[in-house]
């Protein structure tokens, strides 16, 4: 029995009466025992609160570090109406939206009625999580007492995806025809093939080898051939999952951006985290232009494969294998993941590798192993920033322990600039870039590569 606000001051009335000489005291014995004898009816017809039921409206696929509507009805059996507070207990570590009306807010509901209370949330985190049971103070008629009350199976469990919204305004902006605007320049399907689709107009950088002599002498101007881009080819999508993609990547989360260079995981997301996030929405990009997806991701031991396939089932696989990969402490087997892919005996494909590179002498076997496979597959090397590194490098020394700071960041840099330089000097693409303008630049990359027919 919780007593409210109205109960205690009507005990402070009455002791102020006991304070009285002669009658005072008396009088304030029957008030003491008037409200002991009003409490009870009180709490008693609080029991009402037990015909209370309550039905939680949530996704079971949460979009991470975005803010995913939860709506709470609760539903009245009573013939009476109820004031009552709700708490609803979402999975730890989520963020709940401070403007949300939900959170413990006074409501009364109707007899034989309903309420609804909604709310947000915001996952921190990808994985499996589970909402808690929903709690409730009723207030008895009187306004005396508040009994509490578990409502029963309101248990729930979700699953944290990386960011689904992200795919929902790339597909409305594809179905309106305004992927310039969802954040690729590279957007024409037309590349390299033997499928003809057109001829136009020659421009300044059209190659010479697609000039139409023929048609540029019966219209008299220089015409070129354009061909569709080729479909049906396949993404391989290689993650490493070991311990330098753990490394917290600390970019900002900002609310209003461009549909893909906003912010894709919350503060203190790793590495891994914006990879997974940018390898769905390639996977989502590669399956609208007609291309088949498989998944590699490894660490010290292939963890999940999928062989290519196309469509919108194969995309929701690779979702579905993604969404609570998490990132082992351990050295990646670069070797085991490229001999795995090999032994698959896959066609030609676009293999894009989300790693770290952290210096010369460790990344020496990654280097060799990606030479090996680039004489079967076009390697596209994706590696992030790290923040810690960069921001070090670029700061100007105060004092000696910052100068040694800096000379260490920019040695690493260093490091890891000719690394990746190697790599484009053998033929490997490589796309390094910071956390938040991942998806973006990476989108950009494949739809270059296919314009180009480099796959």
């Amino acid at each position: 029995m919780l007593p409210t606000p109205r109960l205690l001051l009507l005990f402070l009335v009455t002791a102020a009466f006991a304070g009285v000489p002669g009658i005072g005291r008396t009088l304030a014995a029957a008030l003491v025992l008037l409200l002991l004898v009003l409490t009870g009816l009180d709490w008693r017809l609080s029991r009402a609160g037990l015909a209370l039921r309550a039905q939680r409206s949530v996704e079971p696929k949460l979009s991470l570090a975005e803010w995913n509507p939860v709506a709470l009805v609760v539903f009245n059996g009573a013939s009476r109406a109820m004031r009552i507070r709700v708490r609803d207990v979402p999975p730890v570590g989520f963020d709940i939206d401070p403007s949300s009306a939900a959170a413990g807010a006074p409501v009364t509901v109707g007899a034989r009625g309903s309420a609804t209370l909604s709310y947000r949330v915001r996952p921190k985190h990808r994985g499996d999580y589970h909402f808690g049971e929903t709690w409730v103070r009723v207030e008895g008629p009187l306004g005396l007492v508040q009994r509490q009350h578990v409502l029963a199976d309101t248990k729930q469990s979700v699953r944290v995806y990386p960011s689904l919204k992200q795919l929902r305004r790339y597909e409305l902006l594809v179905r309106r025809g305004l992927l310039a605007e969802a954040g690729s320049n590279a957007i024409r399907r037309l590349g390299t093939s033997t499928e003809f689709e057109r001829l136009r107009d020659y421009v300044q950088d059209d190659e010479f080898r697609r000039i139409n002599w023929k048609a540029t002498a019966r219209r008299g101007k220089p015409m070129v051939n354009e061909y569709e881009a080729e479909r049906g080819q396949n993404v391989v999508l290689m993650i490493d999952a070991g311990r330098l993609m753990s490394a917290r990547a600390d970019m900002p989360l900002r609310e209003e951006a461009d549909v893909l260079s906003q912010a894709e995981a919350p503060v203190g997301s790793s590495k891994l985290d914006y990879a997974l996030n940018s390898a769905m929405l390639l996977a989502y990009v590669a399956t609208l232009r007609g291309d088949r997806v498989a998944l590699l991701a490894y660490a010290d031991q292939v963890r999940v494969f999928l062989p290519p396939a196309r469509g919108r089932p194969a995309f929701l696989k690779v979702v579905d294998s993604l969404y609570n990969l998490p990132a082992d402490p351990v050295e990646p087997d670069h070797g085991l993941a490229f001999h795995f892919l090999a032994s698959r005996n896959l066609r030609r494909s676009l293999a894009v590798v989300f790693t770290d590179v952290a210096d010369r002498e460790s990344a020496g076997p990654m280097v060799a192993h990606m030479l090996r496979a680039a004489r079967h597959h076009f390697l596209l090397c994706v590696t992030l920033n790290d923040p810690t590194v960069t921001r070090p490098a670029a700061a100007m020394p105060s004092d000696a322990q910052s100068l040694y700071e800096k000379m260490v960041a920019q040695k690493l840099l260093d490091d890891r600039a000719a690394v990746l330089a190697s790599l484009a000097e053998r033929g490997i693409y490589t796309l390094d870039t910071d956390a938040d303008k991942l998806s973006p630049r990476l989108i950009d990359a494949y739809l270059e590569l296919k314009q180009r027919g480099r796959v």
